[in-house]
């Protein structure tokens, strides 16, 4: 490509090509809906440290090109010179796929955004002022602190997604109880603001004890990593899945209804109950028992679950295999469907 040269650097008219990556409209991820909540899982979290790792490196060597423009002179392309330059690298891609959604990391990725536009703005001054022969010591040092404030921001962001990622259960890959009670006021908030209701579903696997004594307790874990199966694919974006501990499982609802809310809950547990597990090869039905509450403004996560749980244990003394509603204004239970 022609172009001026000009002190150091030769600037190509309408530098338009993008550092190690062809950046074009129909190139951009598709970005989902922003009322949906993006579940973070063990695997999510995994194939998110590896693309940040490699978005990382891709701009080692920008930065690299940057010194030896500096140093030596050449081409300096948009991701250089552009005032959007930030959007012109290879990192811009991971932060394009992570600063949409209703992500629960999303206040921490701003923040890298933020550190890295900068670190493109201070890099673009000190080339031009190289290329004006007028750079100083003075925006060297810019240069320098505002790198280190983007590195520190991922370093950040890593330490975070390692410690959000211990809170995983290590046999299904299940956030575990400590980080239910960490999100669930931020589920409340979000219901809240979609004028919708709240829902706890509590599940409790059928008779599994003589599972692991009949079977044995590696059948056990096989049947627990089976059923996350079943009910991570039987819930919807808006639905959020834990391991509450043993063979117990919570769910969140948002839903608009009652009714709606009933029927995630029947949905859920069809999922298990229609279709047998196999055991050593063998065809073993495998059921779960639900209970259901509404959540209340103003209350404590430990009181709605105590209520979810009644209605679960109703449940377990009238048959199994079945969901259970306990409305706050009642003091009985009933069994789905009404």
């Amino acid at each position: 490509m022609p172009g001026t040269k000009t002190g150091l650097f030769t600037v190509p008219p309408l530098a338009k090509y993008a550092y190690s990556l062809n950046v074009t409209q129909s190139s951009r991820p598709i970005l989902p809906c922003g009322n949906e909540f993006m579940p973070i899982n063990v695997t999510g979290i995994d194939h998110s440290l590896a693309a940040l790792n490699s978005a990382i490196k891709e701009h080692y060597l920008w930065a690299g090109d940057l010194l030896c423009l500096n140093l030596f002179g050449g081409i300096a392309g948009c991701d250089i010179m552009d005032s959007d330059s930030h959007l012109q690298c290879h990192f811009s891609k991971w932060l394009m796929q992570h600063t949409h959604g209703d992500t629960l990391d999303l206040n921490m990725v701003m923040e890298i955004e933020r550190h890295h536009q900068a670190m493109h703005d201070i890099a673009r001054t000190l080339a031009q002022a190289v290329i004006a022969r007028t750079a100083t010591r003075e925006l060297v040092s810019q240069y320098h602190e505002r790198q280190q404030a983007f590195i520190d921001s991922i370093d950040s962001y890593k330490s975070y997604l390692f410690a959000y990622r211990n809170q995983h259960d290590a046999l299904t890959g299940l956030p575990l109880r400590h980080l239910l009670y960490q999100e669930f006021p931020g589920f409340l908030a979000r219901c809240q603001r979609n004028s919708n209701n709240l829902y706890v579903l509590i599940m409790d696997i059928d008779r599994f004890k003589s599972i692991n004594d009949t079977w044995g307790h590696n059948a056990g874990d096989l049947v627990l990593q089976q059923v996350t199966q079943r009910l991570k694919s039987a819930t919807r974006n808006t639905e959020r899945l834990y391991r509450f501990g043993g063979e117990e499982f919570i769910i969140l609802l948002e839903t608009t209804t009652t009714l709606a809310a009933q029927s995630a809950a029947e949905r859920i547990r069809c999922s298990l109950a229609d279709q047998d597990f196999l055991i050593s090869g063998q065809p073993v039905k495998v059921t779960v028992t639900g209970g259901l509450t509404q959540v209340q403004e103003h209350e404590g996560l430990y009181e709605i679950i105590n209520r979810a749980d009644e209605a679960m244990y109703y449940g377990k003394n009238n048959g199994r295999n079945c969901c259970v509603i306990k409305r706050v204004d009642k003091d009985s239970c009933q069994i789905l469907p009404l």
